[in-house]
């Protein structure tokens, strides 16, 4: 198991001196000691008292702490475990810090495709806008030349002879035209106050 749920212990034997080791089992392991099935050190030492253990950590980086802890005289064995626990502890600050860093960099460059984006829309309808404008002008001046003008008129007496509406699949049939051209008509039929929905893809006299 090399997942960070290893620990090192220090632990206070019944001839006042200390023992140190790892595991990922505290309680189980204290336990062990006591019963003399721990470590040959401790087994006639028992009992045996908690003194201190660090925070979770790799099993790799537990057997690091653990032996530099050995290295060292009794009376600085517990000061090393606390140390060893805070260059873990300020070593997971950099990385934090280093991700917030990155986090930062992402959303600042999100910011700036998102202006991007907006200021590739915004031709698009400022076009949007004229075309209806140019379409309506050569309507009134050439009104028999114009495609749409009759499409519309065809659309538009269809739908005033049907009674009960006409539906989108019935036009098509009639008229020849795509779906498409027969919803941008019905559309523009809507706008101009000539058409109403009854129902989905219904159409009536308004």
């Amino acid at each position: 198991m090399d997942n960070k749920q290893w620990i090192v212990y220090l632990i206070r034997c019944s001839d006042e001196s200390l023992y140190c080791g790892i595991t990922n089992n505290l309680t189980n392991r204290l336990a062990a000691h006591n019963l003399g099935r721990g470590a040959k050190y401790t087994r006639s030492r028992r009992p045996i008292e908690l003194v201190g253990s660090s925070s979770e950590m790799t099993k790799n980086n537990a057997l690091k702490l653990e032996y530099r802890i050995k290295q060292i005289p009794a009376g600085k064995k517990i000061f090393e475990l606390i140390k060893g626990e805070d260059k873990m502890t300020m070593n997971l600050k950099k990385d934090l810090q280093a991700v917030n860093k990155e986090l930062k960099a992402l959303a600042t460059k999100f910011d700036k495709l998102i202006v991007a984006v907006e200021k590739l829309e915004k031709p698009k309808t400022k076009t949007e806008k004229k075309k209806p404008e140019k379409k309506e002008v050569a309507t009134k001046s050439v009104p028999k030349k114009e495609v749409q003008l009759t499409a519309i008129d065809t659309v538009l007496g269809f739908i005033k002879r049907s009674k009960k509406g006409i539906d989108t699949a019935a036009l098509i049939k009639k008229t020849g035209f795509s779906e498409k051209k027969i919803h941008n008509i019905v559309y523009k039929l809507k706008k101009q106050g000539k058409a109403k929905s009854e129902g989905k893809g219904v159409y009536v006299k308004a």
